[in-house]
């Protein structure tokens, strides 16, 4: 699953443009990555990507997704 599906998954989900997607997955990204820091040892919970998915209106199976695009980084 790469960046641009993402994308339009969640254009789909939120009915909005491709820009305001992009925005909205990239703020979400962003949120994980601190709460990322401020856990022990940088581990995120499963429930927290589980929460980002939610956030975007986003099915579970992108977990996977956002586990790769934080490692990324």
């Amino acid at each position: 699953m790469n960046r641009n599906t993402v994308i339009e998954n969640i254009c789909t989900a939120c009915r909005c443009g491709e820009r305001r997607a992009e925005e909205y997955l990239t703020a979400e990204l962003r949120n994980l990555r601190e709460l990322r820091e401020l856990r022990d040892a940088g581990a995120l919970c499963y429930g927290d990507l589980e929460t980002a998915c939610s956030g975007l209106g986003l099915d579970f199976d992108y977990t996977d997704y956002f586990c790769r695009a934080l490692s990324l980084n």
